[in-house]
């Protein structure tokens, strides 16, 4: 059985960790790519789990080879999505999702007109201001610019196929599971 592509993007803060923790609980065959990038780990963050962490050259050369589907940069960071990867887990049937900013899923869905693709939307512009603020990870310049940048994204939103608005973890979970199905 071929496996199916999914594409999961939405603001920073929206809560695409979240729901694909939950949505894989569900669904053993939900498997997230693991992108790579040339950002230094987080607190808590594990190499080939969170992201496959590479040097800029290291990522220069994987560009060099062919190796990704997608490649860009975003605050600073290059980040790209593994084409062998991805081709893997859709060989072994599974539902390969990319958790991909807009940017990179507007790239990735010219390239794959076949992935199913889901915006993930905040109830509303005031949580997820307080949802990134609620991490504790950024700095006050670091958080409007997000806001920002999540305004644009959003914007964009109209190039997916589908849009779930993470209202509730569980229902946004049931959401996405009956788009792909």
């Amino acid at each position: 059985m071929a496996g199916r592509l999914v594409i999961l993007s939405g603001p920073s803060g929206v809560g695409k960790d979240s729901v694909l923790h939950a949505w894989k609980a569900s669904n053993p065959n939900v498997q997230r790519v693991v992108a790579y990038t040339t950002r230094p780990p987080r607190v808590g963050e594990m190499d080939g789990v969170d992201y496959n962490f590479v040097s800029r050259s290291r990522f220069s050369q994987l560009i060099d080879e062919g190796a990704f589907l997608e490649h860009k940069e975003v605050f600073g960071n290059s980040y790209a999505t593994p084409l062998h990867d991805m081709e893997a887990l859709l060989e072994q049937g599974k539902i390969a999702v990319l958790k991909i900013d807009v940017q990179g899923a507007l790239t990735a869905m010219h390239h794959r007109p076949d992935a199913i693709s889901i915006f993930l939307l905040p109830p509303d512009i005031e949580e997820l201001g307080r949802r990134i603020r609620g991490r504790g990870t950024d700095d006050p310049a670091d958080i409007e610019r997000r806001l920002r940048h999540a305004w644009e994204e959003i914007e964009l939103s109209n190039q997916y196929g589908h849009r779930v608005v993470n209202r509730d973890l569980g229902e946004a979970v049931r959401e996405i599971e009956g788009i792909v199905n």
